[in-house]
């Protein structure tokens, strides 16, 4: 079948349109729709990005601070005979009741170490006092009750549980 030149000129402009119109529906549209959404998301990842470096300082703060807890850990010795020695500091040796190792965690390169401690008869300022010379001998109170006794109001029992690197 032979077409004329007019047929011929209007079938070659037709499938010129529609190759043109598939280019651009199959490829042109979503490559400029998928770069566009591409554009948005760079201000989101760069806030990302510098929020990312702000957590890394962080931490590397915190593992050096860990590293310098557990080098002061080494260096103290055992929980129990800190814990000892800063209750003779603070001259309540003999209000000591009970002294309990409790089982710590251990995550890594980090254990943890926990100790209840229970008190009777002291008063509200000694507990200050101890609570003070613990936490400067690198030991954490996790926890602390107390409870005023009936006899004698100035007088408390109290428990703390105290933890430590190492």
């Amino acid at each position: 079948m032979k077409l004329e030149p007019k047929d011929k000129k209007t079938l070659i402009i037709g499938g010129s349109i529609a190759a043109a119109i598939l280019l651009y529906a199959l490829v042109l549209s979503p490559f400029t729709g998928d770069l566009s959404r591409k554009r948005d998301l760079i201000p989101k990842k760069q806030r990302d990005l510098t929020e990312m470096k702000k957590l890394r300082d962080e931490y590397r703060e915190i593992q050096k601070q860990l590293q310098q807890v557990q080098e002061a850990a080494a260096r103290r010795g055992p929980l129990l005979t800190e814990i000892e020695n800063v209750t003779k500091r603070a001259n309540l040796n003999s209000k000591i009741v009970s002294l309990k190792p409790q089982p710590g965690t251990q995550t890594g390169d980090f254990k943890e170490s926990m100790v209840e401690i229970k008190l009777d008869n002291i008063t509200l300022y000694d507990l200050v006092n101890y609570v003070y010379l613990l936490e400067q001998a690198t030991i954490r109170v996790r926890k602390l009750t107390f409870k005023p006794r009936y006899d004698n109001p100035k007088l408390i029992n109290t428990t703390l549980l105290v933890s430590s690197a190492g």
